[in-house]
């Protein structure tokens, strides 16, 4: 009889024990908060718990203040979360804004796809069956553009898959620098690449076939519409903390960066963290192949008191999402005829960009295409401002 009371004593324990920890996971979970040290925390209230309920099994009165102090203690610890997601969340759910292939098969060539552009009449170049077709690759944003210029040059019957990547900026000039394409279609490239390209052997080909603007994004609800650039540098340097110091409300800033070598981080480290000494970056856990646990730059995400940036057009027409907005900068707003006449004070050039003494006599013909009329008007109908600054 005792042998059994004792194992149900410890089942009752488990089940108890459980129910609070599984809820105190769930509140913390739900609204987004990071669970490096929840760990610790759980295994030190589970030892003591165990012990009250252990020691209340055989006495009754003690069982009574034993459920009263664990209440107490439940109730404090998810007070205690749901206080620190406020100060970090300001009560608006996050909202990462994140690379997803399945996001863009839209813009993939040769699918009936309303979202590329093509050109009314027959283009003045395109391959043949015959041809080595070019592998292209590039920058998220530039996605679209690249694969319109296919969809217009490329043969219908073509395996899509083995011509064109998908692969972001950093992992683009990585494959070009090693041979696994013949052309990317990407921002500048970053004093690393070039490092690294250099250390390779070798020397990069830049063509410049548009423009674009550099943006900065918050959520939706925060009142601040315009920044300047001053503001930027003192926000992203430590000098701004709080919004309420440009006008917003009184919540402490979170300045969002991008990972290294990432095209919008190259532009950002060109224009408002140059020269300047910036905070670190936020980040975050992964596991590495190897299974450990590793440092990565965290992703914008949309709280209420974040700010990050991207490109106009990636912002505007891929991400899809209704919960940001893009600050206008210095009382300009980031709009194709601002950044045609160069009024929108951040804008710079995207680039077709081979290597040197690489390129195929196919290859040049092609680039060639790109920076006529033809090519340019793609650039235009797409959406991004052509390089000859005309309009088609």
């Amino acid at each position: 009889m005792k042998k059994t009371k004792t194992i149900i004593s410890i089942i009752v324990s488990i089940l108890v024990l459980t129910i609070p920890v599984f809820m105190i996971w769930l509140v913390t979970a739900f609204i987004g908060l990071k669970l490096n040290y929840f760990i610790p925390i759980a295994g030190f209230i589970l030892v003591i718990l165990i012990g009250l309920i252990t020691y209340s099994l055989d006495n009754k009165k003690f069982l009574k203040k034993s459920i009263i102090s664990i209440s107490i203690l439940f109730v404090g610890l998810v007070l205690s979360v749901y206080l620190e997601a406020y100060y970090k969340n300001n009560y608006i759910p996050s909202i990462t804004i994140g690379q997803n292939m399945g996001n863009y098969r839209k813009y993939l060539p040769f699918s009936d796809s309303e979202h590329l552009y093509r050109l009314e009449k027959e283009p003045s170049f395109n391959f043949s069956d015959n041809d080595k077709l070019p592998k292209v690759d590039g920058a998220t944003a530039l996605f679209p553009i690249y694969c319109s210029f296919v969809e217009n040059t490329y043969p219908k019957n073509c395996s899509v898959k083995d011509y064109v990547g998908f692969s972001t900026t950093k992992a683009a000039y990585e494959n070009l620098i090693n041979g696994k394409t013949d052309i990317i279609f990407v921002a500048q490239p970053s004093a690393q690449q070039l490092e690294t390209a250099k250390e390779m052997g070798v020397e990069f080909c830049l063509y410049p076939i548009g423009y674009e603007a550099f943006v900065f994004v918050v959520n939706k609800k925060n009142p601040v519409d315009n920044i300047t650039i001053q503001q930027l540098k003192d926000i992203y340097s430590g000098k701004i903390t709080n919004w309420q110091e440009i006008g917003g409300k009184n919540q402490n800033i979170r300045p969002f960066q991008r990972e290294e070598g990432s095209g919008s981080q190259t532009a950002f480290l060109a224009t408002i963290g140059k020269d300047l000494e910036l905070l670190p970056p936020e980040t975050h856990q992964v596991v590495d192949g190897m299974g450990g646990l590793i440092d990565k730059v965290a992703d914008y995400q949309n709280h209420g008191n974040a700010i990050g940036y991207s490109f106009r057009y990636y912002v505007e027409n891929m991400e899809e999402n209704d919960n940001i907005k893009i600050l206008n900068l210095n009382g300009i707003e980031a709009t194709k005829e601002n950044i045609r006449s160069k009024a929108y004070p951040i804008t710079d050039n995207f680039y077709a960009i081979t290597v040197k003494g690489k390129e195929s006599e196919s290859v040049k013909q092609f680039i060639q295409w790109i920076l006529s009329n033809e090519g340019q008007k793609i650039v235009e109908e797409v959406g991004y401002v052509p390089i000859g600054n005309s309009k088609f």
